[in-house]
């Protein structure tokens, strides 16, 4: 059956690539292609009633030489579940789980089909040229995962640049080292460049482990961490609005996992193999554009632990194959329609067969903008089988009102849902293979305020949030070993803000930002009698979080300093245990070096610059002040 639907996907595909090449001859000859390419696909740009938080360039180059977990928890309303340095990073967004957040690279999904996530802490920042987070339900438009939000990945190679080159190095404490370099060639019809990286540390911090009588400070052990990647990217410009992009993403990592606070010793060791292709065809003209993108994500996990005797070797495969076509009719309607299929297959020692799995999905969307440019809104719809078996049908409705120049109101209302992994259905002893999706329906209303006057500017978005889902999956103890279940209904709503001041003062620039979370997120469902947890807080899931940031520049000097606060986290489900708020303070200092045709800049920053002793997951140890400094070089010639 699967052979069916991709063979019939991939002549689709063929199809359309033989057909809309043939009618461009008798297209308008007043074609604009800069112009036109303001038509974005689904997977990019702003989606009317939804709130979007993009990450400016500047903030990707402060962030060059580290992780997407290091952007997401110091510069996002993102709670990033670390375990530590250089170890496993989930998300958790809006009251979420790890697994309700999709993560996208040029349009392709990365979450592992064996437990629905992606390690944050494994993807460097300097990957992508632009970064995206869409809060709130995306699964009408990205699939099953999108339940609270998608963080989306972006390459954007241009067209004659010329040739360019940079160079990242940086060194820090724990014997942390990282380089990266980057070469790219930009002609009139064509762009290649080639990026490598390389990353290791020790990260053997000291921290406070409690003992029978007092504290004792310990060295962590077993952290090491070493990872290398190459990533390349090309674009060719083939003809009259047409563009073909080959992207390919290699990385080894290879880690030692360190003990816990409780453990005195640990040999567990993971290596982590992957190797990621993308391909992607557009067509452009003034009144449509066609998409047609695949992919193929290899991925090979191996886990060994002496003390455990465990030797296990999994590995994961998926083939993605999807075309859109959106029609833009006039500035006031646009439609949009597509076909997406994913084909996906695991094996692992404790999987009784080696499992695979089809998921065909086709997906519409349709947004109207007023005569008077006020009103812009978008409605959306996605139907999905997995393995030839309907899944929940998914929906989505937002609006955007420009109430003045400067006021803009917001409302969003959809359907989410997500489908069990492959560890959830498959996993022996314990897989489930009854299991239901989760399903719910989420809704947000917002607004956002921009003021501005010559040097000054002000930027607020207030945003308040609801979501509901059904027969949640939870793994219990049954039988002498733990089992999921749909067992849990769980609400999750809160308040969340983001906001901005610049001002210029000759030649000094001072910029504050405070971005605040309230998320209640409880259980209204009793798993069994007597359940201590119906009406409370999700574990690991703060009630109360933000940021706050101040940054001053004046020429060539730059400083910034950032304080983020992180609340209560229940580690029981009956909320009787916790873990204590902290407090972490953070400073950056920078230099930019006035050089022709380079850029050059060196900055030095010290993190937890308090000293806070804190663990962000129980009896999982974190560093407390230590030090990164670094340069990174740019070289242009146009």
């Amino acid at each position: 059956m699967q052979q069916r639907v991709l063979g019939t996907i991939l002549f689709l595909f063929m199809l359309k690539a033989n057909v809309l090449p043939a009618q461009s001859k008798s297209a308008d000859s007043t074609f604009a292609l800069q112009e036109a390419t303001v038509i974005a696909p689904r997977l990019l740009g702003q989606q009317p009633g939804s709130k979007v938080t993009t990450f400016d360039s500047t903030a990707i180059q402060v962030y060059q030489q580290q992780s997407l977990a290091d952007l997401l928890a110091d510069e996002s309303p993102m709670f990033i579940r670390s375990y530590g340095l250089g170890s496993l990073a989930a998300s958790s967004l809006r009251g979420g789980s790890a697994n309700h957040t999709a993560v996208l690279w040029n349009g392709l999904p990365l979450s592992s089909p064996m437990n629905g996530q992606l390690d944050f802490s494994l993807v460097p920042v300097n990957l992508a040229d632009e970064v995206y987070i869409q809060h709130g339900s995306g699964s009408a438009l990205y699939g099953s995962g999108a339940v609270a939000g998608a963080v989306q990945l972006v390459n954007k190679a241009k067209f004659n640049q010329g040739f360019s080159a940079s160079l990242n190095l940086s060194a820090g404490s724990f014997s942390n080292f990282r380089q990266s370099a980057k070469v790219s060639l930009s002609r009139k019809r064509f762009v290649s460049s080639l990026q490598v990286f390389n990353l290791s540390a020790r990260n053997d911090f000291l921290y406070l482990r409690p003992s029978a009588e007092k504290q004792e400070e310990v060295r962590q052990s077993n952290a090491e961490l070493k990872s290398q990647g190459v990533v390349n990217e090309n674009k060719w410009l083939l003809g009259k609005g047409q563009t073909l992009n080959l992207n390919a993403w290699l990385q080894n990592t290879d880690r030692n996992i360190p003990p816990s606070i409780l453990q005195e010793q640990s040999l567990a060791r993971q290596k982590d193999r992957t190797l990621r292709l993308s391909a992607e065809w557009k067509f452009v003209r003034e009144q449509f554009q066609t998409y047609i993108r695949s992919g193929w994500l290899d991925e090979i996990l191996v886990y060994s632990d002496a003390l455990s005797d465990i030797d296990d070797r999994t590995r994961t495969r998926q083939f993605i194959a999807e075309s859109e076509t959106k029609f833009h009719f006039n500035e006031r309607h646009q439609l949009s329609a597509g076909i997406h299929n994913t084909f996906s297959l695991a094996s692992h020692p404790n999987f009784e067969n080696s499992p695979q799995q089809n998921r065909l999905a086709l997906f519409t969307a349709y947004q109207y903008t007023s005569a008077n440019k006020k009103w812009e809104g978008q409605a959306s719809a996605r139907t999905e089988w997995v393995d030839g078996t309907l899944v929940p049908f998914t929906y989505a409705a937002g609006v955007d009102y420009r109430l003045t120049d400067g006021l803009k109101l917001k409302a969003n209302a959809s359907r989410v849902y997500r489908i069990p992994t492959f560890n959830d259905l498959y996993w022996e002893p314990g897989g489930n293979p009854n299991l239901k999706p989760e399903n719910g329906y989420a809704a947000e209303v917002g607004a956002k305020l921009r003021l501005g006057k010559r040097k000054l500017s002000f930027v607020t978005e207030i945003t308040a949030f609801t979501r509901n889902v059904q027969d949640w999956i939870l793994w219990l103890p049954s039988n002498g070993f733990w089992s999921p279940q749909n067992l849990m209904q769980v609400w999750s709503r809160g308040v969340e803000s983001d906001s901005k001041f610049n001002f210029q003062l000759g030649k000094c620039t001072i910029g504050l930002g405070l971005i605040t979370n309230y998320v209640v997120s409880t259980n209204q469902k009793s798993k069994a009698d007597n359940d201590q947890s119906l009406g409370q807080q999700l574990i690991y899931t703060p009630m109360y979080s933000g940021l706050g940031k101040i940054s001053l520049s004046y020429q060539r000097f730059g400083f910034t300093y950032r304080h983020n606060y992180v609340g209560y986290r229940y580690t029981s489900t009956d909320n009787t245990q916790f873990l204590a708020p902290f407090d972490l303070g953070s400073v950056m200092l920078t230099y930019r070096f006035p050089v022709k045709q380079l850029k050059s800049n060196v900055f030095f920053q010290i993190n937890n610059l308090w000293n806070e002793q804190y663990q962000v997951l129980r009896n999982r140890a974190m560093p407390r002040i230590h030090f990164n400094t670094g340069i990174s070089i740019q070289f242009n010639n146009s």
